[in-house]
């Protein structure tokens, strides 16, 4: 599928018990709170905390703009009440190359349902049928079990550590890379 095309309509997806959906102002207030509970804030790093709900604003519109901008896809993840639960999406997609890259964040409360397995295969089949990648390749701090899971149950292969990769609470963290490939 062109480029175009993939920007013409926002790609909604139907999970089941949720859904991966535009980005909302209405989400921010949910977002900040899940994204700043401590369970969460330890795999992220500090620039990616939100310190106030005003930054929490900005930056969950400055990935549901992506689209609209026409470079990326990034969704809420929400409940089908409307209340978001997680993001996820393509964190730059390199055309040329044909490889993407994917992350997500889950509200704790709401770890262990299997909802980000079902987001990541989402993201898969919808980045090697409609954006024409070959690589799509995702980082996760070493320990970050239950991420590492999702990554290896959806198909993703360990390729590598990256050696002080990211700085999480102030510690200089391993991170691993993982990639799935199109044969």
């Amino acid at each position: 599928m062109a480029k175009e095309q993939i920007f013409d309509i926002f790609p909604y997806f139907d999970l089941g018990k949720i859904e991966m959906r535009q980005i909302v102002s209405e989400d921010v207030k949910h977002f900040y709170e899940y994204i700043t509970r401590k369970e969460v804030t330890k795999f992220l790093a500090e620039s990616d905390i939100p310190d106030s709900l005003s930054n929490a604003r900005k930056e969950l519109l400055y990935w549901g703009r992506l689209h609209s901008l026409r470079s990326s896809v990034y969704w809420a993840i929400g409940l089908k009440n409307g209340q978001i639960i997680g993001t996820g999406g393509f964190n730059y997609w390199n055309q040329s190359q044909r490889r993407t890259e994917i992350s997500y964040d889950i509200d704790y409360n709401y770890w262990g349902k299997g909802f980000a397995t079902s987001v990541v295969n989402a993201m898969v089949e919808f980045s090697l049928s409609k954006m024409n990648v070959r690589r799509i390749q995702a980082t996760v701090a070493i320990h970050n079990a239950a991420s590492i899971r999702v990554l290896e149950k959806t198909g993703f292969e360990r390729e590598g550590i990256l050696r002080n990769y990211g700085i999480l609470e102030g510690v200089s963290r391993d991170f691993y890379m993982y990639s799935k490939t199109k044969a």
